[in-house]
């Protein structure tokens, strides 16, 4: 089985850089690995809790009474 592996830079923050590094020396794991664990750990946790999407209802409200495209019409019956 082979694994293909694509190398990368990327940017982060002083902080972030940090507390992956801790990490790894505390796991005593390389970087990259705790990296692509953390990145598949929040892709896995984004992919949880991304909301279905669902069809809404559709109600016939019959024909308008006025030309809804006559601005007067509109404000009298607004007015009324």
């Amino acid at each position: 089985m082979s694994i293909c592996m694509k190398r990368t830079t990327l940017v982060l923050e002083d902080g972030c850089m940090d507390a992956v590094r801790k990490l790894a020396h505390k796991e005593g794991r390389q970087l990259s690995q705790v990296v692509n664990d953390l990145l598949l750990e929040g892709v896995r946790h984004k992919k949880r809790h991304v909301k279905e999407v669902f069809d809404l209802p559709v109600y016939s409200m019959g024909r308008p009474k006025i030309n809804l495209g006559d601005r007067h019409a509109l404000e009298a019956l607004m007015d009324s």
